[in-house]
């Protein structure tokens, strides 16, 4: 039941257009570092320093997917992100080849955040909402845009 919830609020938001402008993975990667970490990630650092945090921590951005500013996020992929999150600051995170592994008991990201109570549309709607004229500085700035 859950789940039909989010999906209803996700639904209703692409419906009226809150995506004209898909979030990009370097976005995702510079509001997770400097919003949920903060206090461990200077707020002047750059898109680069961002992702290197976050994979050095099992929070785990391709290259390939942070270099492709085309490739949208997915639902699933904030999903994953914000669970990994979620593990780490619990101290539950078990790291394989470097990534945070999500626990079994769930079959997506989504899945797991909705079995542990993770508020993912507050998160992805703040990603949206900073990111609906364009890209944030430091990923423009990667760019030389």
């Amino acid at each position: 039941m859950k789940y039909l919830k989010y999906m209803v609020i996700f639904s209703i938001l692409v419906a009226r257009g809150a995506y004209a402008v898909a979030p990009a993975f370097g976005d995702l990667a510079v509001l997770l570092a400097k919003g949920c970490f903060g206090g461990y990630v200077k707020q002047d650092v750059s898109l680069e320093q961002c992702a290197a945090f976050l994979n050095s921590k099992g929070i785990c951005f391709s290259l390939f997917d942070l270099m492709d500013t085309n490739k949208a996020v997915t639902k699933e992929d904030c999903a994953r992100v914000v669970g990994q999150s979620e593990l780490l600051f619990s101290g539950e995170a078990e790291v394989v080849n470097g990534c945070i592994n999500k626990p079994l008991e769930a079959k997506t990201w989504v899945d797991y955040c909705l079995l542990n109570d993770i508020d993912l549309e507050q998160f992805w709607g703040q990603v949206v909402q900073r990111t609906s004229e364009g890209s944030l500085p430091e990923v423009k700035k990667f760019f030389g845009k």
